[in-house]
Formats: structure tokens, sequence, C-alpha cells
């Protein structure tokens, strides 16, 4: 069993399941409801403990009602949570995440700017005996400290790269990989072309660059030349933390030692059967189900 940090962002997600996604003002109806836990590093660390390793989650929270719903749902996953950080009289992320029939989702965010974002806490002691790292971008001093630290213990490290607060395009030089979204290497490589703006990673950074791309799949630069993984053809129910499971399973896919190839693949799947039920970080499929459609499956 493989021990993975995940370092950032934790916040609770209130789903709202409708036909369709609302234009413009108005009342609306949900024909669901769900609570989960969300937040890219934090809904990582779900898919990680689902697929049968020991992940551990780093990150601040509002010492307050929802920040203990948070740590609550997170700890009935699996998840470590005795390196959180909860801070007085702050308030913790939550999202507001409108579902329609198609799966595609609208997510507002609410972020305190007065969460304290000084990082100086985390120390080696937090990363002893990890295998792996995965950051995402919400806190960037925290995936900075973590990333530096994860280097100097020779620790191997990931960063989910979306779209950040400020610019994170020094941090990718400190990764061992970096998965973008379209929008987060658009950011970063002021491309929009995909197979250049990896291109520009490759050349100007140390890390191993890819993009995900929803229904289109996932990008990554093979010997000079951009390779593909298709998605998988399912039925989506729901798309959210779609991208924060793909970059959980790529984790736990390279502490296994898993090929960059089988890896993307691995990832993949993961990401899509998620997306096969309604409940955001919740419906993560166990590693059953994922070697189970691995194995009735051809790539």
């Amino acid at each position: 069993m493989a021990k993975i940090v995940c370092t950032g962002m934790a916040c609770l997600d209130y789903l709202f399941k409708v036909q369709r996604l609302p234009e413009g003002g108005g009342k609306f109806f949900a024909t669901n409801y769900r609570a989960a836990p969300g937040g890219p590093a934090a809904a990582a660390g779900i898919a990680v403990a689902a697929l049968g390793h020991e992940p551990v989650f780093i990150g601040r929270l509002g010492d307050d009602q929802v920040g203990r719903d948070i740590l609550r749902h997170l700890q009935d996953r699996g998840v470590d949570i005795s390196h959180v950080k909860l801070v007085t009289d702050q308030t913790s992320q939550v999202s507001s995440v409108i579902i329609e029939d198609t799966g595609e989702r609208q997510i507002i965010n609410y972020s305190s700017s007065s969460l304290d974002p000084d990082p100086d806490w985390i120390d080696k002691q937090h990363l002893a005996g990890a295998d792996f790292l995965l950051t995402d971008v919400r806190w960037p001093e925290g995936t900075e400290r973590a990333l530096r630290l994860a280097r100097e213990l020779g620790i191997p490290s990931l960063i989910d790269a979306d779209i950040a607060p400020v610019d994170i395009s020094g941090l990718a030089d400190l990764a061992t990989y970096t998965i973008f979204s379209e929008r987060g290497l658009e950011m970063v490589s002021g491309l929009k072309d995909l197979e250049a703006g990896l291109a520009r990673i490759t050349d100007s950074s140390s890390t191993w660059p890819a993009v995900t791309s929803g229904e289109k799949g996932s990008y990554w630069l093979k010997e000079g030349k951009l390779h593909r993984c298709p998605a998988e053809s399912i039925e989506a129910v729901d798309t959210c933390g779609a991208g924060d499971v793909f970059h959980g399973a790529f984790a736990v896919a390279m502490a296994e030692q898993k090929e960059i190839d089988e890896a993307m693949r691995f990832a993949g799947v993961v990401a899509a059967l998620k997306c096969q039920s309604f409940g955001g970080s919740l419906g993560v499929p166990n590693r059953t189900a994922v070697d189970s459609y691995l194995s009735s499956s051809r790539f």
C-alpha cells in the first residue's frame, strides 16, 4: 500500500441535480441533492483511498461547522486528516454545484480571502514515509512549500494544474508531473493549441506535462509527438470532481510504478466510472470495479 500525500483545497460541495442548467434569473427546482466533500486535493485523496492506498490530506480549514463536516466526510472515506490546520474564526470553503441531466455542471465557489495562506507550518515530518505527493493550485503557497520539501526528500510529485488565483507558471518546474486542465494549460503556456502548449511547457520546464480535455480524453507528448488517450464511452450523470479523481488515480498509478500510457488510461477509466453516478466525489469507484472494467475492455 502506497502513502500518497494530497496537499491543497478541501471544501463542502452542495450538489443540485436539474434537468437543464439555469439561464438568467428565477426560481429553479432540483430533482436530487447531496452534500459531498470536494476540492481538488481532497477529492483526489478520496480516490486514492477507494483505489486501495493510504491518502494523507494537508490543508487549511476554518474551525467552523462546515470545516468539521468536511473532516468527518474525509475521515469516513479513509483519508488521514491528522495534518489539517483548523484556523479559529475563519470560514471554510463551500461550493454550490448545479448538475444537469447530461452530467455538465456549473460551480460557484466561496473561498475566504482571510484564511491564512502561510505554509511554513508544513515540514518534512508531514511528508515522512510518503511514496508520492499530489498538489492542487488553489493554495499556491502550500503547493510550493510541499513541492520543495518533496524534492528535498526525493518524493515524486504531481500538480493538478487547473485555473488558479495567481500565476502558477513557476510551480511546474518543481514537480515531476504536471497535468493541466485546458484552461490551466492556456493560462501557463499562453497558447490555445494543446500540442503547442505542451511543447512550450516541455521546452521551458523540467516537468512532464499532460492535459485533460473532458470527453475528448487526455493528451501528452511522446517522443515529440502528440499522444492521445481517448475518453471512455459512458453515459455521464455527474462530471463534478472527474478531473480531481483523474489526478488521484494517476498518482496511484505512478505509485504502483505503471508506465505513462497505462497510467493515463487507468486514470481516465477511474474518472469515467465516477461520472456514472450522482454525488461528486462520493461516486468514486472502488478498485474492484475499476479492475473489472479494465479486464473486460480493450484499449
